[in-house]
Order: C-alpha cells, then sequence, then structure tokens
C-alpha cells in the first residue's frame, strides 16, 4: 500500500499494477486511488474496466495499442478475471511490448471461506505461468491483508477524526463487536454514525446500539453463550428474535453447527498450548473475539462439543428430509443443550 501511495506522491508509475489479497474494501480503494491518478475518475475515453473472465484478449490488446485520447495516459482494469491462473501467455507477451502510454491494473480478490483464507495466493495464481512471472518482473504486485484491531481501530478513528468527532473506547469496542474486521461493514456503520451525530462532538456506546446494525453472526455466538451458561430462556429468545428478522430456522442451525465446530477447534488448541494469535490464525476468528471464544469454550468437554456438532448435522439432515419440522428441530436442540 506504501508503494502505490509512494508512487502517486512521486508521480512515477509503473506500467502494471496488481492487487492480490483478501480484503475487498482496500483492494477498491487504491484501485480507485491509481486510476484517479492516472487518468481521472470520469475520463471514460480512456480507462476501460473488464469485470470476470475475459472472452476477447484479442479486443483487450486493440484498446491498449490504441493511442490515448486528448490525455498521457489509457488504463485498462482487469478485475477477478481468473488470468493468473490460466497457461494462456498472449497477454504475458503482449505486456512486454505494450505502449509507454498504457497502464494495466489486475485486481485478485479471494471470496471463499474465511478459514481457508491462508491459502488465497494459490487459489488466486499459479506462479508457475508466464503472465505472473512477467508482472512480477515489469510490475508492481501489492498484497493485501486483513487489518489488525489496532489498525482497524486507527482507521476508524481516522475516519471520524476527519468529520469532527470523538469516539470514546466503549463505543469503539461495540463497533467492532458488531462489524467485526470487514472493512466494507465498518466503513459503512462509520458513515451512519457520522451522519446520524452531524453538529455534535463525539459517537458514545449509546449512539452505537442505537444505529448500527448487529452481525447475526454475533446474535448465534451470543446463543451458544446462552447454551453454556444454561440460560435456556436467554437462548431461546435470542431464537425467536432471528426468526422473527426471517432468518430461516435451518440457516441458524448450520451457524450454531459451524460455533460449536469453532468451540472446538479453540479448546483443542487451547489445551495444545497455543496463544490468542496462533488459535485467531489458524481459525480465522477475529482477534477481537478470540478471548470469548476462549472463554465460552472452557465451559463444555471436548466429548459434548463434538456430539453437539455430531448432533446439529443430524438434525439437520432429519429436517431435510422432511422426518421433523425445522423451526421445532432447532427449539430442541436449544432446550436439549441448555438443560
Amino acid at each position: 500500500m506504501k508503494s502505490i501511495d509512494a508512487d502517486i506522491k512521486e508521480r512515477k508509475f509503473k506500467n502494471i499494477y496488481f492487487l492480490i489479497g483478501v480484503e475487498p474494501y482496500l483492494i477498491r480503494h487504491y484501485r480507485n486511488k491509481l486510476v484517479n491518478a492516472l487518468v481521472g475518475s470520469e475520463d471514460e475515453l480512456n480507462c476501460r474496466y473488464y469485470d470476470g473472465p475475459v472472452s476477447d484478449m484479442g479486443e483487450v490488446i486493440e484498446y491498449a495499442d490504441t493511442v490515448p485520447f486528448f490525455a498521457p495516459r489509457r488504463v485498462i482494469v482487469m478485475e477477478n478475471t481468473g488470468l493468473f491462473k490460466s497457461a494462456d501467455d498472449k497477454l504475458a507477451s503482449y505486456l512486454r511490448v505494450m505502449p509507454e502510454t498504457t497502464f494495466m491494473i489486475f485486481t485478485e480478490c479471494f471470496s471463499g471461506d474465511r478459514r481457508d483464507e491462508r491459502k488465497y495466493e494459490s487459489a488466486l495464481v499459479d506462479k508457475r505461468y508466464k503472465l505472473y512471472k512477467t508482472v512480477h518482473d515489469l510490475g508492481r504486485i501489492i498484497e493485501f491483508k486483513r487489518l489488525q484491531e489496532a489498525e482497524l481501530t486507527g482507521w476508524l478513528l481516522r475516519k471520524f477524526a476527519d468529520s469532527g468527532l470523538k469516539v470514546t473506547r466503549r463505543a469503539m469496542d461495540r463497533i467492532l463487536e458488531y462489524a467485526g474486521d470487514d472493512m466494507t461493514r465498518l466503513s459503512n456503520e462509520c458513515e451512519k454514525l457520522i451522519c446520524y451525530r452531524a453538529g455534535h462532538s463525539s459517537v458514545d456506546e449509546d449512539d452505537v446500539k442505537e444505529i448500527c446494525s448487529r452481525n447475526i453472526d454475533n446474535d448465534i455466538f451470543e446463543m451458544v453463550g446462552a447454551i453454556a451458561a444454561k440460560n435456556r430462556r436467554k437462548a431461546l429468545k435470542l431464537y425467536y428474535d432471528l426468526i422473527e428478522l426471517k432468518v430461516r430456522s435451518m440457516n441458524i442451525l448450520s451457524l450454531v453447527s459451524r460455533e460449536f465446530n469453532l468451540l472446538m477447534q479453540v479448546k483443542a488448541l487451547r489445551n495444545a498450548g497455543r496463544d490468542n494469535d496462533e488459535i485467531a490464525g489458524i481459525t480465522r476468528i477475529n482477534k477481537y473475539f478470540v478471548g470469548k471464544y476462549i472463554s465460552v469454550s472452557g465451559r463444555f468437554t471436548s466429548e459434548y462439543l463434538r456430539e453437539a456438532v455430531k448432533e446439529c448435522v443430524e438434525t439437520e439432515t432429519a429436517a431435510k428430509q422432511g422426518l421433523i419440522d425445522d423451526m421445532i428441530a432447532v427449539e430442541m436442540l436449544i432446550i436439549k443443550y441448555s438443560s
């Protein structure tokens, strides 16, 4: 990221940029910064976007070979095309003779299960192919990983400060609890709070509770925590609240199963002597929540968690086969494990 900022500041651009990673917000942000710096955001004549697989590479090359229209540069943005997993060398060969006035920005963002994010690079590129090697030799490759809690906090504080707002520590904790480390969600919640508190000087925890949207995963985790605490009334209330929000029973069951599975992993890793950072890295749980997972997992035995995961799967199968009503099935599961 710093390399892109430096290129823009010094006006010394590479002709090829490859933005790759797991954080779509940052990839979009720096893609837009590059486009704005190279041709401007409204120059539609000298900027073309391709999103997804490219059916006609000859068309791309023809556009790239064209002299810019009353401008010093021409930009081509190619997003999530899958080209870096292909052995087609046509574009790779062209990049070595591409006009100096043409600039290409490639982006590839991993969109799979967060627990697989550590393998994102192998899912998006094959370094043996000519295109990756060419981009590596001629351009600049920038990786975008998820920001850590301290980085997210600093980023949010700057966004609020730019609007003349200070944020209390409890309010910041609540924002991160609601939105996790998803920068797109965090940015949206931040904008909502800025509009809500326009004309004021600060944002507190009550403002966050009033205006921000809770992540359904938080409610599921809270439900599992209530089950662990044998608080049947609270667990069922959370379940009925989710039903009122039009969340399907089978979706809730799937998420509860996932939470039990994560708790089982956390317990095993904790027993193996792993620290919080290691647990977060392996399970892909937001570091902000690892302590809570450790606390809740301590209320269960490993055997109990394995049995819970197994029963969730069996209940889901029975409901899908029509052997039991799905809403009643989840109710019975909550009652059993919170007793």
